[in-house]
């Protein structure tokens, strides 16, 4: 597993004077799955039992979604869970999402599984848990706006154009369990609804129809994101964030943005700390500033903190903001330490 919750990116943007880095940082899941569950398995439950199939068609049938879409979305959800899981620093997954269980095929939860099958599952792929994706439901909706007119030049001369809006919208709920099978436990229960929107403008309404994603693209991408969805909920997750800092027009800070750039933070750290006694306090408020957030690229976020507060108290209007920035990172890295058992 990875103990580093930072990991820096060697993207710089500038700005009058303020650049920015990107920065990868390890954000903690959303809940705290129990540290016995370690290796485990993803299966779909969410395609119907005989009984409820002739629903199912019915209601593919009603909707336009097309027999089989809900699916065939049930398995892109899947993947965007399994794709989350494999490269996660908190869990080993031992399957690809290939195992196929029946249930309601709607969004009505089935009854849980029976213990016996969660062992007989786990045994079979060594693992000490199963994340199902118990119910699926996709609904779809076309939706025409109201025109607007435009103006604009072609070869000098102004002309009127008439553009149509369309919208496409996708939408996904979904419902987990998680079983132990150690302990013989359902330890997350959780229905998600995500829902995403395609607008596409044309010359008419079938010219923007036909530049929206084909259902079957659209329900792949939604089914997919809902998928992920649930992966941030159990998995701690590396995201990527802006950090700013000051580079100013002086020769030392112009040196240490370079630096920066080449990832040479010792050398920048060398230069800012030059500046924190200058006379002109705009510059040692900024330089305390830069060295709060070598101190967070470094891991050290007391000490990040503690140069944040000395900016601020100069005057540093941005400081007070980074200072909560920082604070909500230090209940994040207890967090994580706690979920990847560090």
């Amino acid at each position: 597993m990875k103990n580093l919750f930072y990991l820096l990116l060697v993207f710089v943007f500038t700005s009058c004077g303020i650049s920015s880095v990107v920065v990868n940082v390890q954000r903690p899941a959303d809940i705290s799955v129990p540290q016995n569950i370690q290796k485990v398995i993803v299966a779909n439950r969410s395609t119907p039992e005989k009984g409820n199939l002739a629903n199912n068609i019915i209601e593919g049938l009603i909707t336009g979604e097309g027999i089989g879409s809900d699916k065939k979305g049930s398995g892109y959800c899947v993947m965007g869970l399994v794709e989350m899981l494999a490269g996660s620093d908190r869990y080993e997954l031992k399957n690809s999402g290939e195992v196929d269980l029946k249930g309601t095929g709607t969004s009505t939860f089935p009854p849980l599984l029976s213990w016996d099958e969660v062992n007989s599952l786990c045994e079979s792929y060594g693992a000490d848990a199963i994340i199902v994706l118990a119910t699926f439901d996709s609904d779809s909706r076309l939706f025409e706006g109201k025109s607007v007119v435009r103006t604009k030049k072609i070869k000098g001369v102004k002309v009127r154009e008439v553009k149509y809006p369309v919208t496409l919208i996708m939408e996904i709920t979904s419902g987990w369990r998680i079983y132990d099978a150690t302990n013989k436990k359902v330890v997350d229960v959780n229905t998600f609804t995500e829902v995403q929107e395609y607008k596409e403008w044309g010359s008419s309404y079938e010219d923007a129809r036909s530049h929206l994603p084909s259902q079957r693209r659209a329900l792949k991408g939604a089914g997919n994101f809902s998928g992920k969805q649930y992966g941030f909920r159990i998995s701690p997750i590396w995201v990527r964030v802006n950090r700013s800092y000051y580079s100013g027009k002086g020769d030392e800070l112009k040196s240490a943005k370079q630096m920066v750039k080449r990832g040479d933070w010792d050398s920048a750290i060398k230069i800012w700390k030059g500046l924190i006694d200058n006379l002109d306090v705009k510059i040692a408020r900024r330089a305390y500033f830069n060295l709060a957030l070598a101190a967070e690229i470094k891991g050290k976020l007391d000490v990040a903190i503690e140069y944040a507060e000395k900016s601020r108290n100069m005057g540093e209007k941005k400081a007070s903001a980074y200072i909560n920035t920082l604070r909500l990172r230090k209940q994040d890295e207890a967090k994580l330490k706690q979920q990847l058992n560090n």
